[in-house]
């Protein structure tokens, strides 16, 4: 809410101190907010999932965008037993989960198992095409792949280790929270076995092509709506994954709904909620590593976006976006796993505790186009410090065809 706030007073500012002759007449019906706003994070990045539409109209030229984003991922090694029985199970759900390992016979009681270690800088890379079908749809396809590495200076800047722990030690008050510096900086390991004991592995400078999505829009003409500057838009996404982690089919839908304020005749502010479902592995190529037992993954989405018509057919837009998605894991498990791990720092546990608390994330974006042409920068932070990704960056390239 303070976010909020502040993007307001400081917009409105802007906007009283321009005068009319400082813009042309603009209409925002093209998205101002093209930024793949999707995680780095180890699973989702071989999943189908949605970016969120904010348009508030089909697109009216077709448009080529890359969007890449890096992300730091650093979860300490950690391992879960699932204890195959309902008895053992009940044992375990009368301790506090951090204190099930201490009363626990790892040795003697069946369980499933799980283990998880994350570290290096995943980078995502996301090639879309929007095709305008008519005045009230539109078509997209993307293709998406990641890669692996140290991200070292200066190709991590923000997201390096050496930056992450210099913020904790000169700007926060939290000295090396996550353990980094006593397992070492721009290290490299991907790690996962699942409860069948199947492995994800990743290595440094991997480089991988994890799928590819097909988007329709539709956008109706509520004229009660439109008369109050109330937009709509209803999705649906099959999303393809390609790798032999993930084999399938993923099917999505979204809706979002987008206030718009004109503050003069060239300026405005959007207000926008979206909601989306994935209903993943509707089609299965293969068995593939579990990832995630949950059949649905929801998210929603929050806008606040502030733009700013310059000269010369000249816009900026200053925008904020509260994300927020469900676990990759049934939250019933949560209940009686039993965690155990190098309990170094606080955080030890999170590579897999995680896996079982809602992600959420804030997006601050700055977007400059002109004319056909649009640029786009991004930092990403979780303010509930999921890790995974602890810090994320992107910068996005759209350009608009006749």
């Amino acid at each position: 809410m303070k976010l909020i706030l502040i993007l307001l007073i400081f917009g409105c500012g802007v906007c009283f101190s321009q005068t009319k002759n400082d813009s042309v007449k603009f209409n925002n019906t093209d998205p101002s907010i093209f930024a793949n706003r999707l995680s780095t994070h180890p699973f989702g990045i071989f999943i189908s999932r949605i970016n969120h539409n904010f348009r508030i109209a089909p697109a009216k030229k077709i448009s080529f965008s890359i969007n890449i984003s890096n992300g730091n991922v650093w979860l300490p090694y950690v391992k879960a037993y699932f204890p195959l029985s309902e008895t053992d199970r009940n044992a375990m759900q009368k301790f506090v989960w951090h204190e099930r390992e201490g009363n626990f016979d790892k040795e003697n009681t069946p369980s499933q198992t799980m283990e998880f270690h994350a570290d290096g800088i995943s980078r995502l890379y996301q090639l879309k095409l929007d095709i305008p079908l008519s005045a009230k749809h539109d078509f997209s396809i993307t293709a998406r792949a990641f890669s692996v590495d140290a991200g070292k200076v200066p190709y991590s800047l923000l997201t390096s280790d050496q930056f992450i722990e210099w913020y904790h030690s000169n700007l926060s008050r939290f000295e090396d929270p996550f353990a980094r510096k006593v397992y070492g900086f721009d290290k490299v390991k991907i790690h996962y076995k699942d409860k069948n004991g199947k492995v994800l592995v990743l290595k440094n400078g991997d480089f991988v092509f994890s799928g590819f999505e097909m988007s329709y829009y539709y956008y109706p003409a509520f004229k009660k709506l439109e008369k109050n500057k109330i937009f709509t838009n209803f999705g649906l996404q099959l999303g393809v994954n390609t790798t032999k982690i993930n084999p399938n089919v993923d099917l999505g839908i979204n809706y979002s709904i987008i206030k718009q304020f004109d503050l003069t005749t060239q300026r405005q502010i959007h207000f926008g909620i979206s909601m989306a479902a994935v209903r993943q592995k509707v089609i299965r190529f293969g068995e593939g590593v579990q990832l995630s037992n949950t059949k649905y993954l929801l998210s929603t989405e929050f806008l606040l976006d502030y733009v700013i018509p310059l000269k010369r057919n000249r816009y900026l837009s200053l925008a904020t976006t509260y994300n927020i998605q469900n676990s990759y894991n049934k939250k019933s498990e949560h209940d009686y796993y039993v965690l155990t791990g190098d309990r170094i720092s606080t955080h030890w546990h999170y590579g897999i505790s995680h896996l079982y608390r809602v992600l959420t994330a804030n997006y601050f974006i700055l977007t400059f186009a002109k004319g056909a042409f649009a640029f786009s920068v991004y930092a990403r932070e979780d303010l509930l410090v999921d890790n995974a990704p602890d810090v994320q960056t992107g910068i996005g390239f759209k350009m608009s065809f006749q």
